[in-house]
């Protein structure tokens, strides 16, 4: 196997021995001088095939330990689904995964308004995110809510390339574009809408969108979690104010306080990274 790019001392893009690419996981993989011919393939944890490059960045910011959990989860997924699932899972589960806790730590509860329908019609894929719940506090020794099992559920469809239809009377790509605008006026930022993070804000307000289709908002647990977030990142605040005007004319849908702390959360996630730049 030959070592061509470092990611980190950890982890490094390779090349087989039909010269096919890889991502490979490692002890010391990226320690050695790059590109090198590595001779001990005892060292190697896992490989991964056809990884789109644009989430590669995540490996420098997650914890390895979760990719290893998302692996295993995934490892287990495969002997439920008959499916080929997306190479790129992995990733966008271990994203998933991170940020969730990230959220647990900071104690924001959200239901997702979509349980019912996704548990009649996917019993296979939640009971994967039921004991992916049981993996992630094992591994991890973080206890997330039940709620997290439906949205683990949800990332396995989507990698199964199936999607849960929901009957709307307005565009959503329109929506995506003029919700990012507004972020982009309001911020004095350009977004880069090639990059991973970009993908994941639309899928995260696709989500949003979502809870307006079911009529469900989040729990009203995080009313006081709002109001400390509206004072602390008070420019946010106001681009997500705009955000629901906008929605409110183009829609017909006033997001609720809590809603709103959502859409700021993936607001300041999204210009908090390098794909929002000057």
């Amino acid at each position: 196997m030959k070592v061509i790019k470092k990611i980190n001392n950890n982890v490094a893009i390779c090349l087989d021995s039909q010269g096919h690419e890889l991502i490979a996981f490692g002890s010391g993989i990226g320690y050695t001088p790059i590109p090198y011919d590595l001779k001990d393939l005892s060292i190697i944890k896992r490989t991964y095939y056809g990884i789109d490059k644009k989430y590669l960045g995540l490996l420098n910011e997650i914890d390895e330990k979760i990719f290893e959990v998302s692996s295993d989860i995934i490892d287990f997924a495969k002997r439920r689904i008959k499916s080929e699932l997306n190479p790129n899972l992995v990733f966008t589960l271990a994203d998933h995964i991170n940020f969730s806790i990230e959220r647990y730590k900071k104690g924001i509860i959200a239901n997702n308004p979509l349980h019912y329908d996704v548990q009649h019609l996917y019993p296979t894929e939640v009971e994967i995110g039921t004991i992916s719940l049981k993996f992630i506090e094992r591994e991890l020794k973080i206890h997330l809510p039940q709620s997290e099992a439906i949205s683990i559920a949800i990332h396995f469809i989507n990698a199964e390339e199936r999607y849960i239809s929901s009957n709307v009377g307005y565009d959503r790509e329109k929506i995506n574009d003029e919700v990012t605008e507004i972020i982009e006026k309001q911020r004095n930022q350009k977004i880069n809408r090639n990059s991973f993070n970009y993908s994941r804000f639309v899928t995260h307000l696709q989500y949003l969108l979502k809870r307006q289709d079911s009529n469900t908002a989040i729990s009203s647990e995080n009313t006081k979690l709002f109001e400390s977030i509206k004072d602390e990142f008070p420019d946010t605040y106001l681009c997500v104010k705009e955000i629901k005007e906008y929605l409110k004319i183009e829609i017909g849908w006033e997001p609720n306080d809590e809603e709103l702390l959502y859409l700021m959360l993936h607001v300041n996630r999204l210009c908090s990274r390098e794909d929002c730049y000057q």
